[in-house]
């Protein structure tokens, strides 16, 4: 490993630095911790601003048709290649007046703000539907006595554990003993296997954010030993 030069002791300063920054909300809320957090944002929205500008914004006034390509591989006229570049903008527009604060036509935001909602809803539930619960149900229901031992009784624990869970969820239950001393057990059931796995997803948080940890610990002491050497070679 070659010995690291001093810009890239100044750079990792830096890091450094705002790593120090950060951990400084171990003691409480500070000015510090808030200023890290404005850097944070401000260079985030600022990455977020470049890189709308360059692959929407810019392509969409200089090249239009590579924003709408053609599915069935035909050349849009460029009539309908403006008039679809103009919808876009024209939604755009009316969201000035509620940036502004005109009380007047603030309403006109509802419509674009409205059709955003709408959609990002829709790709929401088509991609949970798609994505997670359809391939959940089939994979619940998928027991086959061709399969070895070990994958029925897990296909088996499975299929209980879903139905003891959404049975936690069941509150219409009718008035019979029997089926009511059914449904409670199975809700309880239901309750503790969403506990454990709650347990899980905490765990694997805290997994996460300790590795983090550990990761920015072992960048400071190595940051140390560093500068450290590199002040030895200048003294020697």
């Amino acid at each position: 490993m070659s010995p690291p030069t001093t810009t890239q002791l100044l750079i990792d300063l830096v890091a450094v630095i705002l790593t120090l920054m950060v951990l400084s909300r171990i003691i409480g809320d500070n000015p510090i911790f808030r200023i890290s957090q404005y850097l944070f944002v401000g260079v985030s929205l600022g990455y977020a601003f470049v890189v709308v500008y360059h692959q929407v914004i810019r392509r969409l006034v200089v090249q239009p048709s590579t924003i709408l390509p053609d599915p069935f591989g035909l050349v849009l006229p460029p009539s309908l290649v403006m008039v679809l570049v103009l919808v876009p903008f024209a939604l755009g527009l009316l969201l000035i007046p509620r940036i502004v604060g005109r009380q007047t036509f603030s309403w006109t935001a509802n419509i674009p703000l409205g059709l955003i909602f709408g959609v990002g809803s829709a790709l929401a539930l088509s991609g949970a539907m798609a994505g997670t619960l359809i391939p959940q149900m089939a994979g619940t229901v998928q027991i086959s006595l061709q399969q070895p031992v070990l994958d029925i009784i897990g296909s088996v624990v499975l299929s209980l554990g879903v139905i003891f869970v959404l049975s936690y969820f069941y509150f219409t239950v009718p008035d019979r003993a029997g089926l009511q001393r059914v449904s409670m057990v199975s809700a309880r059931l239901g309750r503790w296997l969403l506990i454990i796995t709650f347990g899980f997803f905490l765990a694997g948080a805290l997994l996460t954010y300790l590795t983090a940890l550990s990761d920015r610990l072992e960048f400071l002491v190595n940051w140390v030993f560093q500068v450290l050497a590199f002040v030895g070679r200048l003294t020697s």
